[in-house]
Formats: C-alpha cells, structure tokens, sequence
C-alpha cells in the first residue's frame, strides 16, 4: 500500500500523456464491450491465508472471500460482558485514508441492536492488537459484529484473528469458524464503471474479477473480431508463475489458449510493471490495472473461457472489448474512441496470437530480465516440428518405406526420414480437431504378417477397436486395415515380447480383466485374447507396465494396484497377483533407478499433478516424489539421456488431455528431461526444460535417428508431430 502516491503520480503522467497525444491519429475500429456475467458472490467472510497483498499469512477471519468488493456481516453469538477489557486483533481498511466509517468491528446491545460501541481497521494489511474498555458495559447481553459495509475495489477490507473477552467469548480464528458465527451468502449487483482514456472499457464493479472461486466462467460470443482486450490481468504471481488461461473457442475449429504467466500475459497488482521485455501489459487509465491484447483467428468466436488454477490465486479479469464491426446480443456499444499514435502502435506489436507465440523465447527472457537461472543442462535439443495438424496422440518410429532409414508414423500417415516428408496411408491424411480426440491413441511398428514390410499397430480411443494397418511395400499405395480387438481398454496399453516366443503382445485392459493379445494362424483376423487376472484380482487400471519385478528374469505386468508374476510359462500358466501400491496412472516404468540391483517403478498423473518413484525395500514399497509442478504428464519413458550410466527419464505435459478440464491444463505444454544423480547413494532428479509449446501425448520414443549415439525425442499431439534432436548444449 506505500506505493500509492507513487501510482498516483504516474497515473497523472499518463493522463497527461494520453491528452497531449490525442487528435492525431486516425480513428480505431469500433469498440464493444462483452457481456461478462456477474459472479456469484457466496459468503464474504471466511478464513483465510493470504492478506489483502495476497502475501501468506497465519489463517485468520477476513471479508476478502470474495475480493474487497464483497461486503457483508458476520456476528458473534450473545454473551454477557464480565471482564474489564476485550482485546483482538484487527487488519484491514476503511478506505484509502480511513474514516469512510463503512468497515468496522462493532460491540451491539445484543437486545436493543444499538451500537455501543466501534473500532476501525487499522489501515494496516498485517493484524494489530486493539484493545476496548467495557468497565461500562459490565453484565450486559452483547454480541461482537464484524461489519464490511465498503464495495470498493481498493483498500475496502478487513479481517480479525483473535478476539478475547474474558471467560464468556475467546475465539482464535486460526483455529477454524467457531460455532454459532454464521452470514448468509451475497449475490452480486451488476454495477458497470466506463473506463475511457485509450481502449475503453466497461468494466464490472460488482466483483472483484469475472473469474469466480470455482475457478473457470464461459463467457458467450457469437461474432468474429480483429482483437480482444483483457483488462485487470493481475495476480499476485512470481515470474513464469502460470496460475490461469484464457481460452477463445471457435464455432468451426480447435480453440486458442493463452497462459497466463507472471512476467508476460499477468502482473503483480500490488507491483509496478515487470522489467521484463517479454511483457505484454499496456497501462488503461486505471493505475492499477492493465490490459492485454489477443489477435484471435478470422473465425466466429463462440465462447471466452477464463480458468483459474485449482487451489490457487485467481486472476483478475474485470472487463473484455472486442474489437469488431459485428452486431450480437453479447456486446454492449462503448463511445467512439480515437488512439493516439503511440498506444495503436504498441496494439500492433504486442498482439498475442496463439499460432505466433513463442514461449520459449518468453521464458528465456524473463528469466534474464528477472535474473534467474535455469538449471544448466549437459545436453540441449533442436526442435523439429514436422506437422501442425493433430494426427494422433501416440507414435512409433521404424523403417516404414524400405529406404534403410527410420520413420515416423503417426495414426494414418508417416513422416520419411531423413527429410520427414508426409506419406499418407490411405490416399488423404486425416487431421482431427483439438477440442476432441483422435482415433490413434497410441502406435507400435511390427511386421505383423511376417512380408518383410514393416506394419503399423494402432490402438484407438479407450473401449474402442484396435486395427494393425498393413504396409503395402510400395510407398504411396493404400495401407489395408485389419481389426486387433473390437475393444481396447485402458490408456496405456504395452506391446512387448511377455513369453519370451520372439513375438510381441498386447498387453492391455480386456473387459475389467488385464490380457494379452496375439495374432492367430490368420493375421488378418481378431487376435486371440488371453486373460491373465483371476477372479479376485483388481479390474481396469488407468496405468500400466511391464518389467522384472521380482528378479526372476521373466517379465512380469504392472498396474497401480500391484503386479503380476509372469510365470514359467507366460502363455499357458497362471499369473499371480501381488497387491502393491504404485504411484501414477500413465506408463508404468520398471527400472532399478537406485543401482540397488533390484527393480523400482516410476509414475506420474495423467489428470492430476504429480511424477514420483517406488523404491523396492525389504519392508515392501517406499515412494518419493520427484515434481509437483507439472499435470497431465500422460507419458514418461526412462532412459540414459546423458550417457552418464544413470537412469533418466523423459515426460511432459499432454496438451489438452480432457479438452481443458484437467488440473493445469492451462499452463505451458512443456517437455522436460530429468537428469539423475545420486547424492549419499539416492536418485536425485533435476528437471531441464526441452520445450514451452509441444508437450506429450499419450505415448513418444526416445531413439537415436540420426545414428550420432544420441537418443532423441519424437511426440505427436494435439500440438502436431515434432522431433527434438540432441545436440551439445
């Protein structure tokens, strides 16, 4: 709050500067305001942990639930006074230079409902000690009324942590919402306030943001714009902290999403501007919020969706213009306005377009303007992006054409190295929109049908069939389908050689059994199912591995409810089941990461946060998490990336796994390799950054396609088909 009059000064500049430069420059396009729906308000009393800088602080009760333009009060239940003196501890304002006498701690006549007496907040964000004289009031019914009667949206709050009134009434808010405290829940009013001076806005004074606390609001379009302005965009957030995004979706196509990250598209509210030249924050003629300029795609635009980080600080968002020329029911007319010359040119080079962002050159920049280092890496990448379109979300690599060289194939077309032209499967490549799923969710190369052409095996989405597509041998001729299974379940099915025959099957999900599949005598017909669970075992799994679990050189089948014993004879014999309990639910990846000489499992969240490792103890299973800070990492290989003789493992995020609903989904689709060291003889693992903008899918390959003794890294997702071939950092 000291920075105040600094604010002040330069919102003054600014106006100054704005009037100076009016008058001469041509007209903007028309501006229109979009109709934001007011947020449900809910209680506005609650306990918190975070003050009105949204810093940390001990739980306390507080009347920012819903941002400081909620108002509202809670009360005490009656007691009678039989002390001297009631001490508490207060925070909070009552204005931005006190005495609005509209936020208070009140001692009510809990009979008459006569105040008799109050005490202000302290204009202070930290709590102070106030302690009232009630000599007087000795022997009278009372009760204590927290009162937060300001709707402003700055300096209009309060709070209380402890309040001590002798035997009758002590409450420590630390320790939760005691008994008997109670407020009913608000609706907002839709108040409007008009923001000109520059791009105008319209802006909701009912609410504190349009995001609400559950985190997400759709917000509908129904017309097509040149650009859309973001005013607010504020957060109490560090650098490259990503705590919400902004979605526009389209009537026709795959949607856009922008992150919101500390440094680039949010600010601190309670700061001055980043330094950083990635920033992409234009002051309005509020000194306190800012906006930020999106250039969406030509298209109808059907709805905005706003998202918030579970659990975490909510952007604030207070109004939206778009604009455009369009006439719909969801706009609101705004004045004529004309830019000056400077603030139109800025628009022009700080739009943000979803197909032209580049956040790897983001992160760089922020991290140098902010001086933060990133952890140095032993190796680096080169980024190959050989599609833009969604072809699948699995892939395998093999030599798919008979050149000699290794190819990627990707649902119904594949990529010819060394030059990665695309060759259909089937005359036209099919591409798939991002706001859905493919029809390939994961991809294994096999000659299956034993013609010296290498085959393509595609797993579709989760309880529908699977097909092995034959390879013609001529490239450019029609690939013929041939069913697997009618039904494929789980999302991480495996293909390995379980029996140790040199063919491999599939293992997978059958029904709410695991099985394995084989082709028959007749390839081109169903494959012949094998269930390995017995009655009791566990059903379908979202998550599953094969390894050398107990060390008996036979491969055994790993789900997160334990595993089973691949026996002597793995197609014939019956398979014991060991309950256990693995962390993850994408692959499950048996390696001894700890050089104990047994096997651990490595896991991570498909629709969650969370990557960790299960050590093999004598007294059974001990898990350690690695990271927390990445979701949807719906796929994780290990291998020795470094070629330092330890077990790394590669993941990343999987763009858009339920269509934006996941935890994170908003945030950077990253790519990261985690190098292993041991520190006292234990894994330790530092994640590197390969990539901002890619991600993974359902399933990638480490392998060395250029022959340099390098593994490199090959995804396909609903961000496209991309090599990232290592090189020396």
């Amino acid at each position: 709050m000291k920075r105040y009059s600094i604010i002040g000064v330069a919102c003054a500049a600014l106006c100054v500067w704005v009037a100076a430069a009016r008058g001469n420059a041509p007209a903007s396009p028309r501006f229109q305001a979009l109709k934001c729906p007011p947020v449900a308000l809910g209680q506005t009393w609650a306990i918190l942990d975070r003050d009105g800088a949204n810093r940390q602080v001990e739980p306390y009760l507080s009347s920012l639930a819903n941002g400081e333009s909620g108002t509202g009060m809670i009360s005490s239940p009656p007691f009678i006074v039989d002390s001297d003196e009631i001490t508490m501890t207060i925070c909070g304002h009552d204005g931005p230079q006190g005495g609005q006498k509209k936020n208070f701690v009140a001692i009510v006549d809990a009979r008459k409902g006569e105040v008799l007496l109050q005490v202000p907040p302290p204009q202070n964000d930290a709590l102070q000690v106030s302690k009232l004289d009630v000599r007087g009031l000795r022997g009278t019914q009372v009760r204590i009324e927290l009162r937060d009667g300001d709707s402003g949206t700055g300096f209009a709050w309060m709070g209380v942590g402890a309040i001590d009134a002798g035997p009758a009434l002590r409450v420590d808010f630390k320790q939760g919402m005691p008994t008997g405290w109670a407020e009913a829940v608000h609706t907002a009013d839709v108040r409007y306030d008009l923001l000109e001076g520059g791009v105008p806005f319209k802006r909701l004074l009912s609410s504190f943001t349009i995001i609400p606390k559950n985190g997400s609001v759709e917000i509908p379009c129904g017309f097509a714009a040149e650009r859309l302005y973001f005013l607010g965009c504020t957060a109490n957030v560090r650098p490259l902290e990503t705590c919400g995004g902004i979605e526009i979706h389209y009537k026709d196509g795959s949607p856009d999403v922008i992150p919101l990250m500390g440094g680039f598209t949010l600010d601190d509210w309670g700061k001055l501007l980043s330094p950083s030249k990635a920033l992409r924050l234009h002051p309005s003629a509020d000194p306190y919020q800012h906006y930020l300029v999106i250039r969406p795609r030509s298209e109808v635009i059907e709805k905005i969706r706003l998202v918030a980080a579970p659990d975490g600080i909510i952007p604030r968002i207070t109004a939206i213009t778009c604009e455009t020329t369009a006439e719909a029911e969801t706009l609101m007319p705004l004045p004529s306005t004309t830019l000056n010359s400077r603030e139109a040119a800025w628009i022009e080079a700080n739009a943000i377009s979803a197909d032209a962002l580049n956040l790897n050159d983001v992160i760089k920049a922020i991290r140098a303007d902010h001086k933060m280092p990133a952890p140095e890496s032993p190796i680096g990448f080169r980024k190959h992006r050989l599609d833009s379109a969604f072809r699948s979300e699995g892939l395998a690599v093999a030599d798919f054409n008979g050149d000699g060289r290794l190819d990627i194939a990707a649902g119904n077309v594949y990529y010819a190295g060394p030059d990665w032209k695309m060759v259909p499967m089937f005359g036209e490549a099919k591409a798939f929109n991002r706001f859905g799923y493919s029809d390939a969710f994961l991809c294994y190369a096999d000659d299956i049908n034993r013609d010296g052409h290498t085959d393509l095996i595609v797993v579709g989405f989760p309880g529908q069939q699977s097909r092995w597509l034959e390879n013609p041998g001529s490239p450019g001729s029609h690939w013929k389908t041939h069913p697997v299974m009618e039904q494929t379940g789980n999302e991480n099915p495996a293909y390995v050689d379980v029996d140790d025959d040199g063919r491999r099957e599939l293992v997978f999900m059958h029904g709410d059994k695991c099985a394995l599949a084989r082709p028959g005598v007749d390839p081109t017909q169903p494959w012949t199912v094998q269930v390995i669970a017995g009655p009791g075992d566990p059903g379908a799994a979202h998550g599953l591995g094969v390894g050398d679990i107990n060390g008996d050189g036979r491969l055994d089948v790993v789900i997160p409810d334990g595993w089973w014993e691949g026996p002597a004879s793995a197609s014939t014999s019956s398979w014991t089941f060991h309950p256990a309990k693995f962390f993850g639910g994408a692959q499950l990846c048996v390696a001894d990461l700890d050089g104990d000489g047994d096997s651990d499992v490595l896991g991570s969240s498909p629709h969650a946060y969370g990557i960790a490792w299960c050590e093999q103890t004598p007294d059974g299973w001990q898990m350690h998490e690695i990271d927390h800070s990445i979701s949807q990492t719906h796929a994780i290989a290990v291998a020795d990336m470094n070629g330092d003789g330890l077990p790394d493992f590669v993941t990343g995020k999987r763009f858009w796994a339920h269509n934006g609903h996941d935890a994170g989904s908003f945030q950077l689709s990253v790519l990261c390799w985690y190098e292993q060291k041991r520190v006292d003889g234990k894994p330790q693992f530092t994640q590197h950054l390969i990539d901002a903008e890619s991600g993974v899918g359902l399933q990638f390959a480490i392998v060395d396609l250029n022959g340099d003794k390098r593994p490199d890294i090959v995804t396909s997702n609903k961000k496209g088909v991309f090599v990232f071939e290592q090189v020396s950092p």
